[in-house]
């Protein structure tokens, strides 16, 4: 029982958003360019779609002590613009959309093979197969940002830019944009 407590402990924190903004933002109101006040992150229901940004982080500015959150997310679209997603997110979708495909086929092979009997054990062996795959494809995708090339990994949750989640490597300043 310990192996399975310590495999859901590890992947709740391989999980587990960092959430936090180091990077300078001009007030609109007062023109103060520096680092804001951040008070911590905010859950929001509705997330924004295309180039739009979703942003989490509860920012004021540090001179005039107004609400920089628009500035913010002027700040990650142009900081993410060029930012692409990186070649090992696209192959752990692709190998699991492969498995999603193949699955139905492998499954449906015996049923056919021994009659219409098994069919009905169909969604049950499909669940059994499914709901873990879906555990390794987020703690796959996680993991991603687990890996720097400073060696410190220590990657902040900046945003959202459509679908694509930010991130920014608090030791050395490298973008991340992934896809879960």
């Amino acid at each position: 029982m310990s192996g399975i407590n310590s495999f859901l402990k590890k992947y709740r924190e391989t999980m587990e958003h960092h959430h936090g903004w180091q990077v300078e933002l001009t007030c609109p109101e007062c023109g103060n360019a520096s680092l804001p006040v951040y008070s911590g992150w905010k859950p929001q229901s509705s997330m924004n779609f295309g180039d739009k940004p979703t942003i989490f982080a509860d920012l004021t500015c540090a001179a005039c002590g107004r609400n920089i959150e628009d500035a913010a997310g002027k700040k990650l679209v142009e900081l993410f613009a060029d930012a692409r997603i990186p070649p090992e997110n696209r192959k752990v979708f692709f190998l699991f959309a492969l498995g999603a495909l193949a699955a139905p086929v492998v499954l449906l092979i015996p049923a056919i093979v021994t009659g219409i009997a098994l069919l009905y054990l169909l969604p049950v062996i499909a669940l059994t197969f499914i709901l873990p795959s879906i555990l390794l494809l987020n703690y796959r995708i996680a993991s991603i940002r687990n890996r720097c090339e400073c060696g410190k990994p220590e990657f902040l949750f900046m945003g959202l830019l459509g679908r694509a989640y930010c991130y920014r490597c608090s030791c050395c300043g490298r973008l991340l944009k992934l896809r879960d």
